[in-house]
């Protein structure tokens, strides 16, 4: 039996011991590193004109309907509010409208009339939503102006993140 095969293989097995221990605490660094504020901020924004961008277009398929939806979108295209996709996006559960804005941030909108007056406001499953927002949350804000029954309103989208 040669030595110098046994020096090599115990070389390789501490070589791969370092390795593993350097790869793993680089990803448990970052899993757990805090984003800065201003970091965090401007994700959330991307975020909201991302969402907002994807809820005033048609969505995909252009005629989506709750068995072929693949991208949520509430108008007809011409920044008009189609009553049967608004009524089929609010019967989905706040997971489930989550899941097809393709987001993993927290969210909350509602529409709005001019004279300020919410409607469309889903608060049964939404734990943040309907409460007064604190300091605690990181929050951006993002307003769209669209068509509903023939009145301008406002889509108010809040997309935040819990401490």
């Amino acid at each position: 039996m040669s030595r110098k095969s046994q020096v090599w293989y115990t070389d390789f097995m501490v070589g791969v011991m370092i390795f593993t221990v350097v790869v793993v605490t680089y990803f448990y660094y970052v899993e757990h590193s805090d984003y800065s504020d201003e970091t965090l901020i401007s994700a959330l924004l991307t975020e909201a004109k991302t969402i907002s961008n994807s809820l005033v277009t048609q969505g995909y398929p252009s005629g989506w309907s709750l068995s072929d939806v693949s991208t949520v979108g509430l108008t007809n295209g011409d920044y008009r509010i189609n009553s049967s996709k608004l009524a089929d996006f609010n019967s989905w559960g706040y997971e489930e409208r989550r899941g097809y804005l393709h987001t993993t941030k927290d969210y909350y909108f509602y529409l709005q009339y001019m004279n300020g007056t919410k409607f469309n406001e889903l608060c049964e499953d939404q734990f943040a939503g309907c409460v007064e927002w604190n300091s605690s949350y990181q929050l951006v804000q993002n307003t769209r102006l669209l068509i509903y029954d023939s009145k301008v309103v406002r889509l108010v989208l809040n997309v935040y993140q819990a401490p």
